[in-house]
């Protein structure tokens, strides 16, 4: 999906007459449950929805400079949101699964639940048609606890408050539009969430592939390299998005690597210079940008460029 598609199917919640319920998702002895939160229908619940439509609206509606890019694709850009395309999808984020799939969860129950193990909330606003999903993580300070010291206003007056409260803010990590996952925040899913297992099992597929390509006289110095988490994300991009392996033939791949400015007397081969043999991180570093056709050459200009940026642009010129 593009921007422009992600921001025009957003636009529908900001404009139509549509419901929101809140969950709240906590972890318990008995592993993780799913609790709707009783909100007053009143007031609360619409200003709720109101708050963080206006948070998508800002955030990314409106943002000028926002662009969408796979997860499986990630690299060091700025002002990106991410489609979540990788098979594998972190436990806790299966909650949003969960809810799309039955939106009949139990009621927060103060006699049975304890607020001290919310974990994360769940905003659902939408329809029959269109559901859209806000997941924000819960952080222990969000909670203000009636073992404090707290004061209300009443009339004139301060007196002491003595309930629990949830502080909520606009921001949110993740949203789920029509069922399609969207991480706005990759740092926190990977700080939270183990996504960094999930990048590592990804790596090690592309590393199978590339095995399997023979083009390296040893592939393990690959392996050892996936506990870099840096690295690992750099060799997820390959397991299905490498416009190189598997299109182009290895002997003139290895030619490619022997005249490119960026390249030449950077790597090693076998002897019959039938392989690539990668001796240092330097060496894996290029290997994989190679793979992922990040050496790129100015028709205009006839320079060399390493980019990470390659988004393709139409042959049809008078379109």
């Amino acid at each position: 999906m593009n921007i422009t598609v992600l921001k025009e199917q957003l636009g529908y919640f900001l404009n139509e007459d549509i419901g929101v319920i809140v969950y709240f998702v906590l972890k318990t002895e008995n592993g993780t449950v799913i609790r709707m939160a009783d909100i007053d229908n009143e007031q609360a619940l619409p200003s709720l929805k109101a708050y963080f439509l206006d948070s998508v609206k800002q955030r990314i509606i409106e943002k000028d400079d926002l662009q969408v890019m796979n997860i499986s694709e990630a690299d060091e850009r700025k002002n990106v949101i991410y489609e979540y395309d990788l098979d594998e999808i972190p436990t806790e984020l299966l909650t949003i699964s969960t809810i799309l799939e039955n939106q009949d969860q139990p009621v927060f129950n103060f006699n049975r639940d304890n607020i001290n193990n919310v974990r994360s909330y769940i905003i659902v606003i939408g329809d029959n048609e269109n559901k859209l999903l806000l997941y924000k993580h819960h952080y222990a300070i969000s909670l203000i606890k009636r073992d404090s010291f707290l004061l209300k206003k009443k009339d004139e007056r301060f007196v002491k408050f003595n309930e629990d409260l949830i502080r909520l803010d606009d921001n949110f990590q993740f949203l789920s539009l029509n069922g399609t996952l969207f991480i706005k925040d990759l740092d926190k899913l990977e700080k939270f969430f183990g996504f960094h297992d999930v990048i590592k099992r990804e790596a090690m597929l592309s590393i199978d592939i590339i095995e399997q390509a023979n083009i390296l006289a040893d592939v393990d110095v690959l392996k050892e390299s996936v506990e870099n988490i840096t690295f690992a994300r750099k060799l997820t991009k390959l397991s299905a998005n490498s416009p190189v392996l598997g299109t182009i033939p290895i002997p003139t791949i290895i030619q490619f690597t022997k005249v490119h400015p960026a390249l030449r007397d950077k790597l090693k081969y076998n002897q019959g210079d039938s392989k690539i043999v990668l001796d240092t991180s330097t060496s894996q570093n290029l290997f994989i940008k190679l793979l992922n056709d990040d050496f790129l050459k100015s028709e205009l200009t006839e320079m060399y460029y390493d980019s990470l940026a390659k988004d393709q642009i139409s042959q049809d010129v008078g379109a």
